[in-house]
């Protein structure tokens, strides 16, 4: 099985190597040949954290439109990608996490049963609460710290001392905020306000 695995990740090294720049097409085109082939989804995700460099980056952002189809693959790598989550440098390889953050609390938090609500531990969820509290707190830009913000007041649907924080820190940055980070953050605050009066 080690074997197949090797040779899974070795040729995803090298298609990620054939794509230039990050470039959305090619980066599509791959995702979709991992979303018919699962096997390789979980050397995708080993790939994206294992070298700090533009593979890596190629891979969390293949990893984040295949999750977009299939959030259900990620509970069986959770562990893995929640260890390293905080470990990223690069800021697209972040706003990619972030995003898969997000859809991971989304399904945490849904009414429907899920591979993630199985399998997610507390370990878990405690790393993507930190990180991405992490993320609503340093010079990132809007579309990262949007997602981050997303993501906990999910979580904080399940956890009540998460609104609580989340408010604390966007009423204190909103005003120092990009438009974009304004309008989010405005909803979120209405959200929990609403959740709070309920």
């Amino acid at each position: 099985m080690n074997a197949v695995k090797n040779i899974n990740k070795y040729s995803l090294i090298k298609e990620l190597n054939t794509i230039q720049n990050t470039n959305r097409e090619s980066i599509k085109k791959l995702s979709n040949a991992i979303l018919k082939d699962q096997s390789q989804f979980e050397s995708l995700i080993e790939i994206a954290f294992d070298y700090d460099n533009e593979i890596s980056l190629k891979a969390l952002i293949t990893a984040e439109l295949v999750v977009e189809q299939r959030l259900d693959w990620m509970a069986y790598n959770l562990s893995y990608f929640t260890k390293n989550i905080a470990l990223l440098k690069d800021e697209n390889a972040i706003k990619s996490a972030s995003k898969i953050c997000n859809l991971i609390a989304q399904d945490y938090t849904s009414k429907f049963d899920s591979a993630i609500k199985l399998i997610i531990t507390h370990e878990q969820l405690s790393e993507i609460i930190e990180t991405c509290f992490d993320w609503l707190l340093r010079d990132y830009k809007a579309s990262t710290k949007t997602q981050a913000m997303e993501a906990l007041y999910y979580i904080g649907k399940k956890i009540s001392w998460i609104h609580y924080e989340i408010k604390l820190i966007l009423d204190k940055n909103i005003e120092n905020e990009s438009s974009n980070y304004k309008v989010k953050a405005n909803k979120i605050l209405e959200l929990i306000s609403k959740s709070s009066v309920a």
